[in-house]
């Protein structure tokens, strides 16, 4: 075994460890996720207030038929009647709708007989993910690293000095 190699590749395990938590902290910390309803009228669900700071991107997952986002001012007017008229245009459709480019005070207002399983993932555009993600494929990449590095030496016969090889 060689001591030296197995201990430089637990180093730089431990840092890609290090990296690897820093960056997927700093990520979920710059992502905002609701899943909880209230119930203000019978078949009208509220989500909790999407308070959006700073320019943001917002993506809601499994979005019911009937529901979408809402200004914070306009929800004491909205029922189901007239929710297309408040409702906040979507940019992009599919199995999750995402609304881009946001500022503001906002609701998830779904209609429906049951509460709804939505999610809605909040995520500022200027928070920095990309540098947290950075940080977490760096720290993949030196926990491989030094796993290979750690096996190798553990592996690795010592080799003798020249004068006491026989």
């Amino acid at each position: 075994m060689n001591t030296r190699m197995v201990v430089v590749g637990l180093i730089i395990l431990a840092i890609g460890i290090a990296l690897f938590a820093v960056g997927a902290i700093g990520a979920l910390g710059s992502v905002s996720i609701k899943t909880g309803f209230s119930q203000p009228h019978a078949g009208e669900y509220v989500s909790a207030e999407i308070v959006l700071n700073s320019t943001s991107d917002v993506v809601v997952a499994s979005p019911a038929s009937t529901g979408g986002l809402i200004h914070a001012q306009d929800l004491s007017l909205v029922n189901s009647t007239n929710f297309s008229a408040y409702a906040i245009p979507i940019n992009t459709t599919g199995s999750s709708y995402v609304y881009e480019s946001l500022v503001g005070d906002y609701y998830y207002v779904a209609f429906a007989s049951t509460q709804p399983g939505t999610t809605i993932v909040a995520t500022s555009l200027n928070s920095g993910v990309a540098r947290y993600g950075s940080l977490v494929l760096l720290g993949i990449v030196l926990l491989i690293v030094g796993a290979v590095v750690a096996v190798v030496g553990a592996l690795r016969k010592k080799r003798l000095p020249p004068d006491q090889q026989a």
